[in-house]
């Protein structure tokens, strides 16, 4: 049992080593400006989420109108909700916009321009 524990450590161990060997020729600036505007989107879902959160309603209609005459207050403090649930819907609404880009380039149709395509001759 202890030689799993040790060869996990030592996995473990070389997990840092392993990043940099992969990461180091990484563009920081191009990788950072290829994610902001899923930082952006994530941020502002945070801030909807804290007004949602905050705003006084019984129910949904009487929540939403409250968000939206709430509006001006949104940006009144900068830094996002740390409260964990807002945490959640903003991370979570950042990583969906990051799939729903990823899967519509993924699916995008290969077109070759000035050429006839499918197979009508």
């Amino acid at each position: 049992m202890s030689k799993i524990v040790e060869g996990i450590a030592k996995d473990l161990k070389s997990v840092p080593e392993k990043l940099k060997a992969k990461t180091g020729n990484i563009d920081k600036k191009k990788l950072f400006l290829m994610n902001l505007p899923y930082a952006l989107a994530g941020y502002f879902c945070d801030k909807i989420a804290w007004l949602w959160r905050v705003s006084p309603g019984q129910d949904a209609s009487a929540k939403a109108m409250a968000v939206i005459a709430g509006m001006e207050d949104l940006f009144s403090n900068p830094l996002p909700s740390f409260h964990p649930k807002d945490l959640l819907i903003g991370i979570g609404c950042g990583i969906a916009l990051r799939l729903v880009v990823y899967f519509k380039a993924k699916n995008a149709k290969k077109f070759r321009h000035g050429m006839e395509y499918g197979s009508a001759r």
